[in-house]
């Protein structure tokens, strides 16, 4: 993802923490490692950015970006695949996961979330 300060952009502090925000979704999408902290940031990324998760795109939308073209970036640029190793790893935290009620049923993000916490 390009930052917009590459481009000269000017951006506000919100717009920076928002930048951050997706800059680690992308970066928690392709971890290669076997530490179980990481694989769940890592399939919450993917899931995240995949599904059209409300969160995600209005983040996009803040920015004036279509979440597509992060989701297609991700695609075609990112190595998202799960190892034999981290497979192993994964199947208790991703049943943990599917088994969590926040994790199925997101709140829709406010303005004030994101702007104010």
């Amino acid at each position: 993802m390009k930052d917009n300060m590459e481009v000269g952009i000017e951006m506000d502090d919100n717009e920076k923490l928002v930048t951050a925000i997706l800059t680690q979704a992308v970066t928690d999408a392709k971890y290669t490692g076997i530490r179980k902290y990481y694989l769940k940031q890592k399939i919450e990324a993917i899931n995240w950015i995949m599904t059209n998760d409300p969160k995600f795109d209005y983040y996009c939308k803040l920015l004036n970006i279509e979440p597509s073209y992060i989701m297609n970036k991700v695609k075609k640029h990112t190595d998202t695949r799960i190892t034999r190793k981290q497979r192993v790893i994964l199947i208790p935290i991703v049943k943990a996961l599917l088994k969590s009620k926040s994790y199925n049923t997101p709140p829709r993000p406010q303005a004030k979330e994101v702007l104010h916490g």
